[in-house]
Order: C-alpha cells, then structure tokens, then sequence
C-alpha cells in the first residue's frame, strides 16, 4: 500500500511515533521511535538502538504497527519488518542516522513494508477505519 501524501507530511512533523510488535505468546510490545525516514512509497526504516523485545518480536513475526498524530489527527501504519544487522539496507541506514546524529549506536534498520493504514483520528466518520 501506498503512502499518502499527507500521512509523509504528518510522519515528517511528528518527532515520536509508537511502534508495536508481539511475541509469539501473543504478548504485545510498544518502543518509542524517534528515528525514522520514509524511503519510498510503501517502505518505512527506522533505527535500532535500544530494542531488546522489538528485535526479537520482528524475529519471529514481522507484523508491526506504527502510531502517529498530531493534536487530533493520527494514523496506525500497519507493515512487515524485517530487522537489517548487517548487508546494503544497514549499511545505508547507518550511513543516513550518523549523518543527523552522529553519536548515534546503530544495532540495526527496521525495514517496514507497509500493507495497511488505518485513521487514528478521534472522529465517528473516521476512527479505525482504512485510508
């Protein structure tokens, strides 16, 4: 699925966005994700450097969903990840994070193909429903 213009334009404001995963009991899992780019139109990375659970989550089911608004506009982002540790997806998003900050750790890229997109927005005619 494509992104919309103005989800690019929201992801571009929001300076934290919400990212999920689960393990495979079913146990949820939310990580804070302040680094983060949209590479293309359907693909989303973001940079690994505290994730623990996340890394392990994506490992045994690249599911994912991201969150993000601003005052009372929102989206939920759903995708597959795979998490990069090493190879040209590493390799660029290292390069690219080190740019903006570079004392940054980089244990790995979050590549996030996305495959839904859902409004988060606080309204009866939108919430949860598919963009």
């Amino acid at each position: 699925m494509k992104l919309p213009q103005e989800i690019k334009q929201l992801f571009k404001q929001v300076p934290i966005m919400a990212l999920s995963t689960v393990d495979e009991k079913g146990i949820p899992n939310v990580s804070a994700i302040a680094s983060k780019i949209i590479i293309d139109d359907e693909t989303i990375w973001t940079i690994d450097t505290f994730h623990n659970k996340t890394f392990h989550n994506i490992e045994q089911n690249g599911n994912v969903a991201l969150a993000l608004w601003k005052d009372s506009v929102g989206y939920q982002i759903k995708g597959k990840a795979i998490h990069h540790t090493k190879g040209e997806i590493f390799e660029k998003g290292k390069k690219w994070i080190l740019t903006l900050k570079p004392q940054k750790i980089v244990k790995g890229v979050i590549e996030i193909k996305v495959t839904d997109i859902y409004y988060l927005t606080p309204s009866y005619n939108l919430a949860g429903k598919e963009v």
